[in-house]
């Protein structure tokens, strides 16, 4: 068997296969010969790659680039300041003129990402042979934070395991081939994903130096996800000054409080642009602002404080519940743990702290209802959690979809 990128299914979508021997390649033969891109920040070269790419294995020929203020220029990838109507620096505006048989067409948007969202949109509606005069679409995404979150352990290992082995980390290191984890960083922006966490919510010993002594292997992936306009999460230990020399993890110790600060402090001089941490506590033997008496907003709230002068967002996972339940208790209810436990704090968290609620109140179950936690929370910052690789759900064996 030959390489696994060598395999067509490698590039997913991405693959650009050539139109040359169907309808379309007749319809925009000898079209998009010429690209302009005058978005200059720091994923023009991403930008310039993948139309590069794209047309050339589509219609056979790579472009030609001319310069930012080609006018003239078949393809034009434009970022100009914002203004009214604008979708924003996430969303662009697609339109194709025709003059005397050629197309053109022109992308704007007053972000780079929106520019490149812009270009995947261009090669998907190239692909589709919807590129034609007269179009004109506008498009944003709704949802400022769209992520995913691995489960990588850095041994290699996956929880559960059935996505197979890390594609991120192998014997405690990163893996020798960083240019798979770039081929993931595209995948991922070419449908509008703009974070990524990296590492497993319950953390071990190993993944806690991730924000210590790892943090080389950080800012290695974080300069990779960067190419493409992702932002990298690190799922945290809570108990990490415990780890590092504390004799405690309340939330409301003054030493802890400072302990955080200072690790905060640390890592964000190394990979500036972090987009936060990720937590998993009280939940499932993990250690939590429950072991101290105090309360869930008490224990995010902490870490969003350190976060916050670098603006910095903490995610909390709603998934807390006594995994020692006795399942002949008929007294507690498991499927209202999260409820019970995060309704009473509706407006107590920071404005830099969102909850990861699962999609419904037991833990991705085949069948179950929307989490009540969507309807009750209406005075906190909320995220929508799914599980794409399929556990409860058949084991990564048959096919589930979750909504």
């Amino acid at each position: 068997m030959g390489h696994f990128k060598n395999l067509q299914d490698y590039g997913c979508w991405l693959n650009y296969d050539s139109l040359e021997e169907g309808s379309l390649g007749s319809r925009y033969r000898g079209q998009f010969q010429t690209i302009s891109i005058s978005a200059d920040g720091p994923l023009a070269p991403a930008i310039n790659e993948e139309l590069m790419r794209g047309i050339g294995g589509l219609l056979g020929r790579e472009p030609k680039v001319l310069g930012p203020q080609a006018k003239d220029a078949s393809v034009r990838i434009i970022r100009e300041s914002e203004g009214e109507g604008s979708p924003g620096p996430e969303g662009y505006q697609l339109t194709v003129g025709e003059n005397e048989g050629a197309l053109q067409v022109v992308i704007v948007s007053s972000g780079d990402r929106g520019c490149l969202y812009g270009t995947f949109a261009f090669l998907r509606l190239l692909q589709m042979g919807e590129i034609k005069e007269g179009l004109h679409l506008t498009d944003a995404p709704k949802m400022p934070l769209r992520m995913t979150n691995h489960w990588d352990n850095l041994d290699g290992s996956v929880e559960r395991g059935y996505a197979g082995s890390s594609i991120f980390f192998r014997d405690n290191e990163l893996r020798q081939d960083l240019g798979r984890i770039r081929d993931y960083a595209r995948l991922l922006a070419s449908v509008g994903i703009n974070s990524v966490a990296v590492n497993n919510v319950n953390v071990h010993q190993a993944e806690t130096e991730l924000i210590a002594s790892r943090m080389e292997m950080v800012q290695t992936l974080a300069g990779i996800f960067r190419e493409y306009g992702l932002t990298l999460f690190l799922s945290i230990n809570y108990a990490s000054p415990l780890e590092f020399g504390l004799d405690t993890a309340d939330p409301l110790d003054a030493q802890v409080r400072a302990w955080w600060k200072d690790r905060v402090e640390k890592v964000y001089s190394r990979v500036p642009d972090l987009g936060g941490f990720l937590v998993k506590a009280d939940s499932e033997n993990r250690p939590g602002p429950f072991t101290y008496g105090r309360t869930q907003a008490d224990g995010a709230n902490m870490l969003g404080e350190a976060l916050e002068p670098f603006g910095g967002v903490l995610i909390w996972r709603c998934f807390v519940y006594n995994c020692q339940q006795d399942w002949r208790d008929k007294k507690t209810d498991r499927a209202t743990a999260a409820y019970d436990h995060f309704k009473p704090l509706d407006g107590q968290f920071g404005e830099n702290v969102i909850l990861q609620i699962k999609n419904g109140p037991m833990d991705f179950q085949v069948r179950e209802p929307v989490s009540p936690l969507f309807g009750g929370m209406e005075a906190t910052n909320q995220i929508l959690e799914l599980q794409i690789t399929q556990e409860y759900t058949g084991q990564q064996r048959h096919l589930c979809y979750l909504v």
